[in-house]
């Protein structure tokens, strides 16, 4: 392995994008003793990819222009905090996927009845071209990343070690793009903080530009999400999640894993906007009667349901719902809808590989962020933005950023994931491969060691077995049909009106905070900060590193899945 990774480095030097991250793993014993203690490894673990985007003379630090501030004017003219086509679009698409996910035999027989017209699909900003992303496994590093000290023999091992790249001749000039998660990133910029004086331009680390994956923005997005909108049991009215999620039997113990959190989110938009579209049946067709309402879709033409489609979005997906007081049910409902249209969006962008709709979030995500408290990913939401939507960047090392956030190993248009994933599906890997070797003859340290040279031999023997017998293992996760218990959560949010708009005011038990307004108003302290930080080296950012994010292996189970990706 030592010698393919060298032999890459030198091949494709200009091409080669990194991504690490921590494995902690724990190594229990029944009965403890003094020469058989438990034991804990703090290793790391990386992929090396041939990058995409990237110019044959490999990226350049004179492409990257630190002393260019961001300023607030970038946030609020960025196009993800406009409201143009493209959003409206945006918006179109989820409402009728909504009501297609409640009555999907009725809608789709309208369309197929039509072929005038075909079914709404996501506008299409930037889509990266169709590519075979080509990843290798790293050779294990028995070094805790997670810590200052262990981060600069991490940065050593892979670049010095495994690349075998040159030190007096190959960190002068070249740019090299790290991925991993908020730690990761806080760290390397630590790092080069304290030897930004440093003489040999090896040891400045200024070749290193480390960049936030996007794997951890949907999680703390979902976070955000349930945190403003779950209510509780004394203000459970339609508008909360936790009315919702008793409705759709979804109850979960006080930490809910992220799938959960998000099946309960997404439900509860269909149910909403299905709600919507109740209120504009004529009186003569019964919601609560699912044959009339799917009899009522069926004789709509294309154009009568997408016109309807629309009525909604004008309804209560414009901004100005969000800000209007008078009605406080009715603007629970309309805040959490928009909201959960950008996580949504957001999700479809990253699969499709649209680069251009991944930045709009971005945009968006600062005053979001910002506005819910999680200074963490608000300051990273506005360096990615400083990074590929400002003169801090040039276009070629824009590009670079975006397209190299991504990887596609199928091939597919659609099977797009985030490169610090690819980390977490090959932790995940590991963590089985431990647990399956594990013996009381064999170190905890070996035993990792022997899993991270052996894991990408075992993915590939798997896949040509199946190949041979024709038997395939499934790995996605598998999402039940909940379209019945949907709709009956649509019918009593419509029954109880609570998502019709009261012009003459309603009060509400619940009164989620209004996250946008609050993120407006601190975004300029936000940005004065990351000036500061980023462009001034002052770095108050990194000063406490205690409760940066990062992902314990333990956890993976509930957070990764493989969808239609495999592990390579």
């Amino acid at each position: 392995m030592q010698n393919l990774i060298a032999n890459l480095a030198q091949t494709h030097r200009n091409e080669l994008v990194v991504c690490w991250d921590n494995f902690d793993y724990n190594q229990g014993v029944r009965h403890q003793t003094l020469d058989e203690p438990s034991k804990h490894v703090s290793a790391t673990t990386g992929k090396l990819c041939i990058g995409r985007s990237i110019p044959a003379g490999g990226l350049q630090r004179s492409m990257l222009h630190l002393d260019v501030k961001l300023t607030s004017l970038d946030i609020w003219n960025a196009n993800g905090n406009k409201e143009d086509e493209i959003l409206y679009n945006c918006q179109r698409y989820w409402i009728a996927e909504a009501i297609r996910y409640t009555h999907r035999t009725a809608v789709e027989s309208v369309f197929d009845r039509d072929n005038s017209m075909l079914w709404p699909e996501l506008p299409s900003v930037k889509r990266l071209p169709v590519h075979q992303t080509r990843n290798y496994t790293l050779s294990p590093i028995l070094e805790n990343e997670g810590t200052i000290s262990g981060t600069y023999k991490v940065i050593d091992e892979i670049f010095t070690g495994q690349l075998n790249l040159d030190r007096e001749k190959e960190f002068d000039g070249p740019l090299r793009l790290v991925f991993g998660d908020q730690k990761t990133v806080s760290l390397v910029r630590t790092v080069q903080k304290e030897r930004q004086e440093a003489g040999h331009p090896y040891d400045q680390y200024k070749w290193l530009l480390p960049i936030p994956g996007l794997f951890h923005w949907p999680t703390n997005y979902m976070d955000m999400i349930h945190d403003t909108y779950s209510g509780s049991e004394s203000a459970a009215t339609e508008s909360t999640l936790y009315h919702n999620k008793n409705i759709l039997g979804c109850i979960q113990g006080h930490k809910s894993p992220f799938h959960h959190k998000e099946e309960v989110a997404t439900r509860a938009f269909d149910a909403r906007v299905t709600a919507c579209f109740y209120r504009s049946l004529p009186a003569q067709v019964r919601p609560a009667d699912y044959s009339q309402v799917d009899n009522y879709i069926h004789n709509l033409s294309c154009a009568t349901f997408m016109k309807k489609v629309n009525e909604i979005r004008e309804y209560i997906f414009l901004a100005k719902e969000q800000s209007d007081p008078v009605d406080e049910e009715f603007l629970a409902h309309a805040r959490f809808l928009q909201q959960m249209e950008t996580y949504k969006t957001l999700k479809l962008a990253i699969k499709l590989g649209d680069v251009g709709l991944i930045k709009r979030v971005l945009a968006r995500c600062c005053l979001l962020f910002h506005g819910s408290g999680q200074s963490k990913y608000a300051f990273l939401s506005l360096y990615m933005t400083w990074l590929t939507q400002t003169g801090a960047a040039d276009k070629v090392l824009q590009d670079a950023i975006l397209a190299n956030g991504l990887v596609n190993l199928r091939g597919a248009k659609d099977s797009h994931f985030e490169m610090d994933r690819l980390n977490e599906l090959l932790n995940l890997e590991f963590r089985t491969l431990v647990a399956l070797r594990r013996a009381s003859t064999m170190e905890i340290s070996e035993l990792f060691r022997r899993a991270a040279l052996t894991a990408s031999y075992c993915t590939g023997l798997k896949v040509d077995f199946e190949a041979t017998f024709g038997e395939y293992s499934n790995g996605r996760h598998q999402v039940k049909d909940a379209s019945t218990e949907v709709r009956n959560l649509a019918f009593q949010i419509w029954s109880s009106d609570s998502i019709i708009k009261q012009p003459h005011g309603r009060s509400s038990p619940f009164k989620p905070r209004d996250i946008l307004q609050k993120g407006v108003a601190k975004l300029n302290v936000g940005v004065d900060k990351f000036n500061k930080s980023v462009v001034e080296g002052r770095w108050e950012e990194d000063q406490d590193l205690a409760n940066a994010t990062s992902t314990p292996i333990a956890v993976l189970d509930d957070i990764v899945n493989l969808d239609d990706d495999d592990i390579g």
